[in-house]
């Protein structure tokens, strides 16, 4: 019958050489061939953010998360037992490796609010007697939406390395006591036995031999940082099946029989668990609609939306009805209809709820059928597919991060082709149209040259009930489109992904009524062509970089 004497395996960090691979904390990883941006982004105003969550309204774009990686498993202290052998060898367990944390992009999540503000990878499990060793922990997966940012934050508001939260615990202690501190946090004794393990020459050799690891490994993930100047980075514009490592977890411990000699035939110490690696990160949100709605707070975006596809956006009188980019899908079938071929005026949304609320009591329609879905169509039926980004209303100065500033402006950075969205029935929507593109401009040069359509909404309110003032509405689309034509084409042109000058052309103005539904045929027929021409563009530049000569890598 076996018996197990085994010590406490209790927790701290160690260092060997086998992990020195995983010191290295500044790299750079992308699932794409674009370089990180050079411009800053400034962190939202936390009034701005606590006003988008209202509502119910669970969407989250940006978000500051620290993370550290599981710590790994100690060793453990034990000696095999059984019948007639009071004094068998060592048997201690090595102990498990902690779990590493993972980022992975997945189609299906359409906010960073799943993610916890502090992320803590799986420990691993102690060694045990009998040589048990520890199973290595499971690696813990972010799972971000596609189109997400990752970056590394190193300035102040970056949480404590291991090194510094080791500096904090010794802080205000006396050298020796510096001394046994250092010692409880690396090493697990033999009940009874740390005051006779310290003074022996075996332990003592021991701790020498991770002292020179500890300082060999800072060496190292040293010149690691010095080649590796760039921080992490990640363009997780695709959705990935193997996760990004972006913290490794810990090593564990050694068991006792690992420090077994022939001058040393009964160690009762081990090594505790080696600690994750910790890194703050900085999560940013870019959603990847193809066409992306800009304009003023109340424009009538969201009818828009809805007059052009499924959505059920929030539609309401007032400006900033939408806090929280919505984004539909707009799918053109091959008799010409687009979206569910309703041609019920958009109404109000709290106008909607009341009238379907009216015709459940009356009976008129069953819950099921109360939404209102269009017939199912054979897929062959479809001829195009695209989605569209409703947007936060912008603001003058969006830029500086006035309003929802660069909340509302980074939703719109990855669209391949833009479309203002005016009030035609306002005094000058030239002028608006000015400032749109102004603060485009000044939040990112050359975002403006993705806009191809101008939507002049709500051209049901202008009167024009006499001859003159349908003249008069007719000569402000004149001004509107003269506008337009001598203020809106861009000037010159660049070679970083945006159309080149032989390719520009004089924006689109198409005057409709998303509200009553009137004109969109020639708007969906112009975004369709834009998203044709984007794609065949992306197609293009994809093959060209990869026929491309790759550079060849000189090793010294």
């Amino acid at each position: 019958m076996k018996t197990l004497l085994s010590a406490g395996c209790s927790r701290a960090s160690y260092l060997s050489t086998a992990s020195k691979a995983s010191l290295v904390s500044c790299r750079h990883i992308s699932s794409s061939s674009s370089p990180p941006p050079t411009f800053d982004v400034s962190v939202p105003k936390p009034k701005s953010e606590w006003k988008r969550q209202q509502g119910r309204q669970r969407f989250l774009d940006y978000l500051i998360v620290n993370i550290r990686a599981g710590k790994g498993g100690d060793g453990c202290v034990a000696f095999h037992r059984e019948k007639f052998k009071p004094q068998g060898p060592p048997s201690g367990g090595n102990g498990g490796r902690g779990g590493s944390v993972t980022i992975r992009a997945v189609e299906g999540v359409t906010s960073l609010s799943g993610i916890g503000k502090r992320i803590r990878g799986a420990n691993g499990p102690n060694g045990q007697g009998t040589w048990q060793h520890g199973k290595n922990s499971p690696d813990t997966v972010i799972e971000v939406p596609v189109g997400t940012v990752v970056r590394e934050i190193t300035d102040s508001r970056r949480g404590k390395t291991n090194e510094e939260a080791e500096q904090e615990r010794l802080e205000g202690l006396s050298e020796e006591e510096k001394v046994n501190k250092r010692r409880e946090m690396r090493w697990v004794h033999y009940p009874q036995y740390q005051d006779v393990n310290v003074g022996t020459e075996a332990f003592q050799k021991a701790e020498e031999a991770m002292l020179r690891a500890e300082r060999a490994a800072e060496i190292e993930a040293a010149a690691a940082a010095r080649r590796n100047a760039l921080p992490l980075f990640l363009d997780l514009d695709e959705p990935s099946e193997e996760g990004h490592v972006v913290a490794t977890g810990g090593q564990g411990g050694f068991g006792n029989p690992f420090f077994l000699s022939s001058t040393n035939r009964s160690p009762k110490f081990a090594t505790r668990g080696r600690e994750g690696e910790r890194i703050t990160l900085e999560f940013e949100l870019k959603l990847l609609a193809d066409i992306g709605l800009v304009g003023f707070p109340n424009a009538g975006k969201s009818t828009l939306l809805r007059a052009l596809t499924n959505s059920r956006a929030e539609v309401a009188p007032y400006a900033f009805t939408t806090l929280n980019p919505q984004v539909g899908t707009v799918r053109v079938w091959r008799d010409g209809r687009f979206g569910s071929g309703e041609t019920r005026a958009v109404e109000d949304s709290v106008e909607e709820r009341r009238r379907r609320e009216e015709e459940l009591e009356s009976g008129e329609v069953s819950r099921q059928g109360s939404r209102g879905f269009p017939v199912p169509r054979a897929p062959h039926d479809e001829v195009v597919r695209f989605t569209i980004a409703d947007n936060p209303g912008l603001l003058a100065r969006a830029s500086e991060n006035v309003g929802l500033g660069h909340s509302f402006l980074r939703s719109i950075e990855r669209s391949l082709a833009l479309a203002y969205v005016v009030d035609f029935s306002g005094a000058a929507p030239w002028d608006d149209l000015a400032t749109l593109r102004a603060e485009l401009e000044a939040y990112k040069p050359g975002l403006s040259r993705k806009a191809r359509l101008v939507i002049a909404n709500k051209a049901d309110l202008l009167d024009a009930e006499t001859e003159d003032q349908v003249r008069e509405a007719r000569a402000k689309l004149a001004r509107l489109e003269a506008f337009v034509k001598d203020e809106m084409t861009p000037s010159d042109c660049d070679a970083e992904g945006y159309r080149t000058w032989e390719e520009v052309k004089a924006l689109e103005v198409v005057p409709v009524s998303a509200k009553y539904r009137q004109n969109l045929e020639k708007v969906v027929r112009l975004l369709g062509s834009y998203v044709r021409e984007a794609r065949e563009e992306q197609h293009g530049r994809s093959e060209r970089e990869a026929l491309a000569p790759q550079p060849a890598v000189l090793y010294s």
